[in-house]
């Protein structure tokens, strides 16, 4: 599906697909032209090059329908391009028909995805009774066991309210990883649509990734539009992160070879994306770094990799920014967060302790589902048992790239579904009740003519004289957005030079049930002497 993903695990490893049966040449009906056909075949199949295959696979299989290996690796092309996946059920089922043993196991998938979760926890079962096969036990009982999970998930629905953001936004290809600014009025995002930059194809037939955009006016989403250079190139560009203001993201670009690539980082000044600069080698490594999320006072960056030392597949890891301005030697998140499977496209929530992401491991019902864990302890680097968000978020399906508004009521991600205008589309989720345990505070620090003035807060506990917070108001907007526990008081002072500094005390003890967010705004008192505070 898409660039980033394209390493994930297959239906079955391509080597083990291609293990010889016995009497392959010795088929009903089958010429030497045939057999040149099925050689040709199955070395495209080997570079998995699915759609060329497919085309020699479908001139074969009507050749001999009981050719039990053919009708497989047919299916299995199928199965790997876009919107041909229903097409191969039949053929997987004409394959386990003519005793052709890795076919029970697609068959268990696709019933799996179908929702047929019973069927298929019993044709697991017959598979791992079957000799000769290429699963491993441990893969098979954990594919039982995501069949149990899935059963018990989507027969407790959770409360939640699932949109398609429509054509304005969505495409029939592929659309994917949602970034949205804090005021939820900008949505940036990847899509391998027709009309991509250089209007290149890559094997699968699918355009090359660009990021696109949509506006939000008085609550309708404009048409979504390629952003362009400098972000866009002639090689795959995705978005991957993006800070809170708009004003930093992070793509994801390949080589020219269209097979290595890099994180990148871009600002926005004057209006206008910059070019994108490749991020620090702590993060870009000869592994495969395909996504990152911001901490929202920009001191840490999460992120996926494959690197050497990890759990398997693949990883979270943090760095953080030292006192010195370099950044740290990258952390890998640990087995709370990370399994020996896959997890990717972590998000940060503005609150600083929320960390939404997605893994094919843990108790998913299927492909990549959306969890959530806590960050309790930042210097232990200790996290909370990650969190599955349940159905109908999770599907059996991929579904990926979840982000959140400042409030946690409102979330964007990437999931291929039923009802879809075809491969992955973006959808939007409203929750009843914040998805954080935390409040926000947000106000803009002007002077006294209310011009906006570059400040820096601080929050300091007053039960235990410990700072909580440090934040920095926008420098062009002065705007800022804190995080704050319900039922606590805080000492708050807002320095910026040039000013008095202000004390004052920040209680959030009379917030009422169900609200979210304080505003506060803060007007800070000239002072000449003060002028030179925090300037070299």
């Amino acid at each position: 599906m898409n660039q980033r993903m394209m390493t994930r695990q297959r239906l079955i490893p391509t080597m083990l697909l291609l293990t010889a049966c016995q009497g392959v040449w010795a088929q009903q009906g089958y010429t030497r032209t045939h057999e040149r056909m099925l050689v040709e075949a199955r070395d495209l199949f080997a570079g998995e090059q699915w759609a060329d295959a497919a085309k020699v696979y479908k001139r074969l299989q009507p050749v001999d329908t009981a050719f039990a290996e053919v009708s497989f690796e047919l299916a299995t092309c199928l199965a790997n391009m876009p919107g041909q996946r229903d097409k191969a059920l039949p053929l997987f089922e004409s394959a386990m028909r003519h005793g052709h043993v890795e076919a029970t196991y697609q068959m268990a998938n696709m019933r799996h995805a179908q929702q047929r979760f019973d069927e298929a926890e019993a044709i697991y079962r017959n598979y791992r009774a079957m000799q000769g096969r290429s699963v491993e036990d441990a893969e098979v009982d954990r594919r039982i066991g995501m069949a149990a999970t899935a059963r018990a998930l989507t027969a407790a629905p959770v409360d939640v309210r699932i949109t398609n953001m429509g054509r304005m936004v969505n495409s029939e290809a592929h659309d994917y990883c949602p970034l949205v600014t804090a005021d939820g009025n900008t949505l940036y995002f990847t899509s391998r649509r027709q009309g991509s930059t250089g209007g290149m194809r890559d094997p699968s037939g699918q355009y090359y990734e660009d990021i696109y955009v949509a506006k939000r006016v008085d609550e309708i989403w404009s048409n979504a539009t390629g952003v362009g250079a400098p972000l866009n190139t002639n090689v795959q560009d995705a978005t991957v992160g993006l800070d809170a203001e708009g004003s930093r993201m992070i793509i994801y670009r390949t080589g020219r070879d269209l097979v290595s690539g890099d994180l990148l980082e871009s600002t926005r000044h004057m209006g206008q994306w910059q070019p994108p600069q490749p991020m620090t080698e702590r993060i870009n490594s000869p592994a495969h770094e395909p996504s990152a999320t911001l901490s929202p006072d920009g001191q840490d960056i999460y992120f996926t990799s494959d690197r050497e030392g990890g759990f398997g597949g693949r990883d979270l890891y943090r760095i953080r920014r030292l006192p010195n301005g370099e950044w740290s030697k990258a952390l890998n998140l640990g087995p709370a967060i990370n399994t020996p499977y896959d997890e990717d496209a972590p998000f940060m929530h503005s609150d600083g302790t929320t960390l939404f992401f997605s893994s094919n491991g843990h108790n998913t019902m299927g492909g990549y589902d959306i969890f959530k864990s806590t960050l309790l302890d930042a210097d232990m680097n200790g996290w909370s048992a990650p969190e599955n968000l349940g159905y109908p978020l999770n599907t059996v399906n991929d579904d990926i790239y979840f982000c959140l508004s400042e409030d946690g009521q409102t979330g964007y991600f990437s999931s291929e579904r039923p009802g879809g205008l075809g491969g992955q589309d973006i959808y939007q989720i409203v929750f009843p009740t914040s998805q954080t345990e935390h409040l926000l505070v947000r106000g803009v620090v002007t002077d006294a003519g209310e011009e906006p003035v570059k400040a820096r807060i601080t929050l300091m506990d007053t039960d235990n004289d410990e700072i909580v917070g440090i934040y920095n108001t926008n420098e062009r907007t002065g705007r800022y957005v804190m995080i704050v526990a319900p039922h606590a008081r805080y000492a708050m002072t807002v320095e910026a030079p040039g000013f008095e500094t202000k004390q004052s005390e920040l209680s959030t003890s009379a917030v009422r049930a169900g609200e979210q967010e304080i505003p506060l705004d803060i007007t800070l008192t000239r002072n000449e002497n003060t002028a030179k505070v925090g300037q070299p």
